[in-house]
């Protein structure tokens, strides 16, 4: 099959799809766009696309996440338009475009499958993440770099949601700090899509407006999105915070704020890594790896997840539905439903070496049994 592939956020998971791809005797073209794109108008790359289309005889169009944009030249052209997302929750403020024929919509995350398909879409599909164990087997592992007790590879995600509170009445400031607080508290439930409603984010609306006739017009899910990453940083600074006054703790990431240095000052900031020479070493060689869930992640296993265990790594969880669903909690990886209980759990592994490998082997065994990318790609080009 020739396959054209577009690649517009450097995703983690393109490389390693294009390989399989092209291991299991498909033609792919992919093309690296960085020029920014629209994701529902734009006309210089929809002509782009066009040239593209004209250039070769494709059978197929894939991307990593679904772009409207893509959809509708391949609308336009007859051709089958593939997308697996591996954002949750999708970036999209409405399905405009979802609906087309051609179409075939994959989510990593059931909630976000069953939410699409609530709206009557019959082209969308539920498809977990995979692990590109061929590339993580030659892997070399500089132990003495990377060994550490506790690393945590991934955004403290710094939210707006504080300078957005500024401007609220009290009323509003403390119903957003209700939700916090039992967001914060609560493992296997995702309360922020239910209660700010529409209803609330017009009365924060008309509070701005009231202030200012140039105020922002936040959207409830902009508002959404704004408790949920706050929630988030709440958890891992937390986190991080404890777990570095008691043990060595490396956090691996981008720029830190001078407060979150601040708060940090146990941990050690290594700088961000890169994703498919270095990441796999800090997994392989770190003792515990973290893994606190982006809470608008209402059930999907994060490709973080994934990627520890299928480097041998032991992974330490915030709980998650379909985690829980696919691996033995205990046995192939291990789940928090707490912040004390995340750091329970943390000092009884590191003090228990053995136990630790042996759950680390098995969550690896099951990734190179249950998510790998020739069984993904057999569900994705199934016409």
């Amino acid at each position: 099959m020739n396959i054209l592939l577009y690649d517009f956020l450097n995703s983690y998971i393109q490389s390693d799809l294009v390989y399989y791809l092209e291991k299991m005797g498909h033609h792919c073209t992919n093309v690296l766009y960085r020029e920014g794109v629209d994701k529902y108008d734009d006309d210089r790359f929809a002509t782009r696309m066009e040239r593209d289309l004209r250039s070769f005889s494709y059978d197929l169009v894939i991307t990593t996440n679904f772009w409207p944009v893509v959809s509708k030249v391949c609308k336009k052209h007859d051709i089958k338009y593939v997308s697996w997302f591996f954002d949750s929750p999708p970036n999209l403020p409405t399905a405009e475009c979802m609906d087309y024929s051609c179409n075939k919509i994959y989510f990593f995350a059931r909630a976000d499958y069953e939410k699409y398909k609530a709206l009557g879409l019959d082209n969308v599909y539920y498809l977990p993440l995979a692990v590109n164990v061929d590339r993580l087997r030659q892997i070399k592992v500089d132990e003495k770099k990377y060994c550490c007790e506790i690393s945590f590879v991934g955004k403290l995600y710094e939210s707006m949601l504080p300078a957005l509170m500024a401007h609220m009445d009290d009323y509003q400031k403390g119903f957003i700090d209700s939700v916090v607080k039992i967001q914060m508290e609560l493992y296997g439930g995702y309360i922020v899509d239910d209660v700010i409603t529409e209803e609330f984010a017009e009365s924060v609306r008309k509070r701005y407006k009231s202030l200012s006739d140039k105020a922002i017009q936040i959207s409830k899910q902009e508002l959404a999105w704004a408790v949920a990453s706050h929630v988030t940083h709440l958890e891992r600074m937390t986190l991080l915070s404890i777990l570095g006054k008691r043990h060595q703790v490396r956090l691996y990431t981008f720029e830190l704020s001078e407060d979150e240095k601040r708060l940090l000052g146990n941990v050690e900031f290594c700088g961000p890594v890169d994703y498919l020479k270095e990441m796999p070493q800090v997994f392989a060689a770190s003792k515990v790896n973290l893994c606190p869930v982006l809470k608008a992640n209402r059930s999907g296993i994060p490709l973080r997840a994934l990627d520890v265990m299928g480097c041998g790594g032991f992974l330490l969880s915030s709980y998650q539905s379909e985690l829980a669903e696919y691996f033995l909690d205990g046995d192939e990886c291990v789940m928090y439903e707490s912040i004390e209980d995340a750091i329970s759990k943390a000092n009884f592994y590191l003090s228990h070496e053995e136990l630790r490998r042996q759950i680390a082997a098995a969550g690896r065994a099951r990734i190179e049994d249950a998510f790998r990318y020739e069984d993904r790609i057999r569900v994705l080009l199934d016409f």
